[in-house]
């Protein structure tokens, strides 16, 4: 019988969603588990303001509109990223009296044992003998999933130039800061390095983009010959660009978003924002000494990249801990 994966982050964290469900999808593709259900949870107050220990690890916190979605059969595995769903990871440990695995993605703060197992990136500190660590940030880009957004995105794109360039553009966050002056100025650069490379610009924002900073984005691609923003409507065209391009320029506001073009095994740059965080600034010198990375100066070109692989031997190294079965196959 195939192992059943949840995988389970707050609602509406999408970069925690996608961590927490490529994991599951990972486990999936190497064989021997059910596709993994991918679940979104929010939380009541007071345990939004719950401390990181076992304590406060109940299905009680859930909301009254997601408890429903945590019940019993529990899985044979619960994979969840995010503070918040690490003690609900517990919490599902303890009413299935044990039988859940429990496999939490990025530090949770709180001691390791609490966990079966635990993934880090190498920039977080943490380590342990139940203690995984991954190069960046887990995704759900895979090699199959590339080759067939693009082939269905690419009649849409065909009057671009070659080569293309996906821009991937975030958001302020508590480290960095996304704002008109510096939307301007990346803009211009941006323009810039197409118009002398010929380059076609696919570009779209996130969540986490401004409206004016947007605007000044969408202004700024509409004279070029050959650009195309997305902007938040009609289906989603990430994987898409991520497998048309031919380089990936992205902010450097998101761990997730860098592993993510790092995963291609495209040139990868990463244009700066205002701000610093050490943590970022390590996982940024990381990925520069293994030449996964450069810097965005204004220009744009083509050089051989190696792939961060994190997805293929992160599964195997949970089936190593576990000591299930190994991979049957690698469909990442």
């Amino acid at each position: 019988m195939l192992k059943t994966i949840w995988s389970v982050s707050e609602r509406g964290a999408v970069g925690m969603q996608n961590q927490a469900l490529g994991l599951g999808e990972a486990l999936f593709a190497g064989g021997g588990f059910a596709a993994p259900r991918s679940i979104e949870v929010a939380f009541r107050k007071p345990y939004t303001w719950a401390p990181m220990h076992p304590a406060f690890a109940s299905l009680k916190a859930l909301s009254r509109d997601t408890a429903a979605s945590i019940a019993e059969p529990w899985p044979d595995l619960l994979i969840t990223c995010g503070r918040k769903s690490a003690l609900l990871a517990l919490a599902v440990k303890r009413a299935s009296q044990g039988r859940t695995r429990c496999i939490h993605v990025q530090d949770p703060k709180a001691d390791p044992r609490h966990w079966d197992l635990l993934i880090v990136p190498e920039h977080d500190r943490l380590r342990g003998a139940n203690v995984l660590v991954s190069k960046g940030a887990l995704h759900r880009v895979t090699r199959l999933k590339l080759s067939s957004s693009a082939e269905a995105l690419a009649p849409q794109l065909a009057h671009l130039p070659k080569p293309r360039v996906a821009v991937l553009v975030g958001g302020n966050n508590r480290y960095y800061t996304l704002d008109q002056d510096w939307m301007t100025g990346f803009v211009a650069q941006l323009r810039h390095a197409a118009i002398a490379g010929n380059w076609g610009v696919m570009a779209t924002i996130s969540r986490r983009t401004g409206e004016a900073e947007t605007n000044i984005l969408r202004g700024g691609l509409a004279s070029l010959p050959g650009a195309f923003l997305w902007d938040g409507s009609g289906p989603n065209p990430y994987f898409g660009f991520l497998g048309l391009a031919d380089a990936i320029l992205a902010t450097c506001d998101s761990v997730s978003m860098i592993s993510e073009a790092c995963s291609t095994g495209k040139p990868v740059y990463v244009a700066r924002l205002p701000g610093k965080s050490k943590r970022f600034d390590a996982f940024f010198e990381n990925l520069r000494r293994r030449g996964l990375i450069q810097w965005f100066d204004g220009h744009l070109a083509q050089w051989e990249n190696s792939r961060l692989d994190d997805m293929d031997h992160i599964a195997d190294q949970v089936r190593q801990h576990f000591g299930w079965p190994a991979s049957s196959g690698n469909l990442i």
